[in-house]
């Protein structure tokens, strides 16, 4: 019979573990060829510990996407204050921290969106919390957007229709731009994440109200 997990510390020490080898091996070789078997084997642990944790591997791919969503959360309300407590002025600073991080928990998590349409399909609560949250973004970067127009970092002259298309090409830019370079660039790491975050940062300029400095 297969021990049962021990509550407590040790518990949440071999859920955090799971995670991280999951996430390990599916950036390297993808959901299909990964499966619970093949996370608790690069462990040391049995596929039934790992069970008791997560009884699906859906369930691993799910708490996965959970964390990349929080983690946009935190970078989005950080963006929201202007990074206050960490650069020393906001405006285009402010964007340019938003993007770096934004691309960098993108990387970190790459497998979610080089398989995102077939995870979607494949466990509706990612689809059903994808649609809602989109929905969400949608109004806190008009809202952002707003805001540095008034504070003078974006022009104030664009119709509303100019930014609500400008918040669609930052979806699609956030969840393709990882299958583009696996398609044509294949840059590796902190290659991969400074080519697109400066591509991106490069579409911003003619919404801005001056130029960058640098």
């Amino acid at each position: 019979m297969e021990p049962k997990e021990p509550s407590g510390r040790r518990a949440a020490d071999t859920k955090e573990r799971i995670l991280t080898t999951a996430l390990g091996l599916y950036n390297q070789r993808g959901v299909n060829a990964v499966t619970s078997r093949h996370i608790a084997a690069e462990m040391g642990i049995s596929a039934g510990n790992l069970h008791y944790h997560f009884p699906r591997t859906d369930d691993v791919i799910l708490a996965l996407y959970r964390r990349l969503a929080a983690g946009f959360d935190d970078i989005v309300q950080r963006a929201g204050a202007g990074f206050d407590d960490e650069i020393p002025q906001a405006g285009a600073d402010t964007i340019a921290v938003f993007a770096d991080r934004s691309f960098r928990l993108m990387y970190n998590y790459r497998f979610i969106f080089l398989h995102f349409v077939e995870i979607a399909r494949r466990i509706p609560a990612v689809q059903k919390h994808y649609r809602a949250l989109n929905r969400r973004r949608k109004k806190e970067f008009l809202d952002f957007f707003g805001r540095q127009a008034a504070e003078g970092v974006f022009r104030n002259d664009l119709p509303a229709g100019v930014w609500e298309a400008l918040v669609t090409q930052f979806f699609i830019v956030g969840d393709f731009w990882l299958s583009n370079n696996e398609l044509t660039e294949k840059l590796k790491g902190e290659a991969a994440i400074v080519h697109y975050r400066d591509l991106f940062l490069q579409t911003l300029v003619p919404y801005l109200a001056a130029p960058p400095s640098r």
